[in-house]
């Protein structure tokens, strides 16, 4: 699958204090462009419909903040901790995390588009109701985190850990398993979302159990 990077700036300008320095676009309702911040430590801030777009976060910390129905385009998040965090109702092009922690984070009812995730922690995050198309997880812990009622278009996974995830009513047809770990999904009865998905024959013993069938010792 071949996901666009983000267009960046050659020469992004470089912001040393971003919640001070957001609070004037968001009072003007104005988009944010080309920058970088750095070594940022913010908490419990309010960046409710940010438009950001062409920038990059790097070592930023963004703890418990609110950046509900915000829109990035071309943006890069880089070793960012952005745990306990909101971004529901959040659009994401062309964007990518790497190396992010992100738990607890609350993703549901975004749109991700050309996004990749990659060498990041997003353990009990909340992936419900996105909408995800030509997005790449890349060495993603995604234990029991949920993504329920989620609609996905060429969704690849890479070594992951996929460990008690409630995909209910999320329907994984093609999703290839077979380089992750895949153990005790939460799905219906009889498992519909299951359907055409793509797994290895260890993690069919597994699964074998979700259809009531009993697997035998002898």
């Amino acid at each position: 699958m071949k996901i666009t990077s983000p267009q960046l700036s050659i020469e992004p300008v470089l912001i040393d204090d971003f919640s001070t320095y957001a609070q004037e676009y968001l009072l003007d309702e104005t988009q944010i462009a080309e920058i970088k911040s750095c070594r940022q430590l913010i908490e419990d801030t309010e960046f409710y419909k940010i438009e950001i777009e062409k920038s990059i976060f790097e070592n930023c910390t963004f703890n418990n903040c609110n950046f509900e129905k915000a829109c990035f385009i071309d943006v890069i998040f880089k070793s960012c901790d952005l745990s306990n965090s909101k971004f529901s109702g959040a659009y994401f092009q062309r964007c990518q995390f790497i190396s992010c922690k992100c738990i607890g984070v609350d993703m549901s009812e975004t749109v991700l588009n050309n996004t990749t995730l990659e060498q990041s922690k997003f353990q009990y995050s909340y992936f419900d109701k996105t909408k995800i198309t030509d997005v790449l997880f890349d060495h993603i812990d995604f234990t029991e985190a949920s993504m329920t009622e989620s609609k996905l278009k060429r969704f690849e996974a890479k070594d992951c850990r996929f460990i008690k995830n409630n995909f209910f009513k999320t329907m994984l047809s093609t999703v290839d398993f077979t380089t992750n770990e895949f153990v005790a999904p939460i799905v219906s009865s009889p498992p519909i979302e299951l359907k055409g998905a793509i797994i290895n024959t260890i993690q069919a013993v597994d699964l074998i159990g979700l259809l009531g069938i009993i697997v035998s010792e002898k």
